[in-house]
């Protein structure tokens, strides 16, 4: 096994607590996220849509809208989360044949679920609190290669058990909130999705609106208000992802044929934008990812 484990995090039951003033924390990634609320005093932000959050409440995310956490002062708020890389699980599912248990984070994007029934509550947090301690124990520099191997096998049974588990609810008639459905957030949808099929070409903001029927500022203004990033900083992070990617599984790769297949104009490009990015080189990333 290739230990890419490196693309999912886990964190079951962390809580937190706000001494301070009320406060927004807010972010964005490129990686799918599970939100699982569990206990609290919280409203939950997705890009222009604020909801307050009732105890075991499911969010399903993409990850890359603007998303967090209104916290109240002096109250505890627990939360489990699940951020996972669909570029390295797709290829996984598929070989299973289950390709479509990656619906709920890619057709309904951003979608709240309330109401789910106490046994399958329970089921998400066995597997949740699972994953959590099999990623503990992965950690320990003393396993050897074969426990290692082991380790990853059991993880990626827990998490595929898990997006079973979240593909049916999110099919069954329970109180489905679609999150952010409105038209500016629909374009960056739809821009984000023609990014994702055509990154691995030089594509231009130019073409991006032609093909999308959008004014070039307009479509730049909104990405930038929905996601907190730019277009561009997008497309260099999403062809990042796949040089991590290509890194990891093809380890005799030449650095040029995965520079050229990311969507990078040259290696020297692709090199300078990932130590920018990671604070490590390519050649470097690949040596410590095959010594593990």
């Amino acid at each position: 096994m290739n230990h890419y484990i490196n693309n999912i995090n886990v964190f079951y039951k962390n809580t937190s607590i706000d001494h301070g003033t009320q406060h927004l924390h807010t972010h964005s990634h490129s990686h799918y996220e599970i939100y699982y609320f569990h206990k609290g005093n919280c409203k939950y932000l997705i890009d222009d849509d604020v909801i307050r959050l009732e105890n075991n409440d499911l969010i399903i995310m993409n990850g890359t809208s603007l998303h967090g956490p209104y916290l109240q002062k002096e109250t505890p708020y627990i939360r489990s989360v699940v951020e996972f890389s669909a570029e390295w699980i797709r290829p996984i599912i598929k070989q299973l044949k289950v390709p479509m248990l990656l619906d709920p984070f890619e057709k309904l994007t951003n979608s709240l679920y309330r109401g789910v029934d106490q046994q399958t509550l329970d089921k998400i947090n066995a597997a949740l609190e699972a994953l959590h301690l099999k990623k503990m124990y992965l950690a320990d520099l003393t396993l050897s290669d074969l426990e290692k191997d082991l380790l990853e096998g059991q993880i990626i049974n827990h998490f595929v058990a898990l997006l079973f588990m979240i593909y049916e609810i999110s099919n069954k008639e329970l109180i489905k909130i679609p999150l952010a459905n409105n038209e500016k957030n629909n374009h960056v949808n739809r821009l984000i999705t023609w990014i994702d099929q055509n990154y691995q070409r030089n594509i231009t903001l130019d073409e991006m609106a032609d093909n999308l029927h959008l004014s070039k500022y307009y479509m730049s203004r909104i990405f930038k208000d929905i996601t907190g990033k730019t277009i561009m900083q997008y497309l260099i992070n999403r062809r990042l992802v796949r040089t991590k990617y290509l890194l990891e599984m093809y380890p005799d790769k030449s650095m040029v044929d995965i520079a050229m297949e990311s969507g990078f104009e040259s290696p020297s490009h692709f090199s300078r934008k990932f130590k920018d990015h990671y604070h490590i080189s390519p050649t470097e990333y690949r040596s410590l990812k095959l010594s593990k």
